[in-house]
């Protein structure tokens, strides 16, 4: 949405708008990103993995998954699983490859339950102000 839209709306001026923006932008409150279509980009095999781990590994874990390019999102959670991650793969071959053999290598965790995305309704991230004209 454009500044003067947000002004209109708002009630306020659009410079007083802009300023705001810049200010939130500048102090990393919000942050401007393009969110990419796995599916358009070739990763035919979008999964959600529950992990069950040491208690005394999770964060360490957790911080070890967000190096892999593949993995999207890494959140310690409440319920069933420790951390839930969110990866694209390009197939479900290389979906269990990674589950039998790059997870395998990860001390502290005790078990996965990964989850194929069979159709994605959804796949835009919070909504925000995206272009500052």
């Amino acid at each position: 949405m454009r500044t003067v839209q947000i002004a209109r709306q708002m009630g306020a001026s659009e410079p007083s708008v802009r300023r705001k923006l810049a200010r939130l932008l500048d102090e990393g409150i919000i942050t401007v990103r393009a969110t990419a279509d796995p599916a358009a980009l070739g990763y035919a095999a979008p999964a959600y993995i529950g992990l069950d781990v040491e208690r005394s590994e999770i964060e360490a874990v957790a911080e070890f998954l967000s190096q892999y390019s593949m993995i999207e999102a890494v959140a310690v959670i409440t319920g069933p699983y420790d951390i839930l991650i969110k990866a694209a793969f390009h197939s479900t071959s290389e979906l269990y490859n990674f589950v039998l053999h790059e997870l395998t290598k990860v001390a502290g965790i005790k078990d996965s339950h990964s989850f194929l995305v069979l159709r994605s309704f959804k796949h835009t991230g919070l909504e925000g102000v995206a272009n500052t004209d």
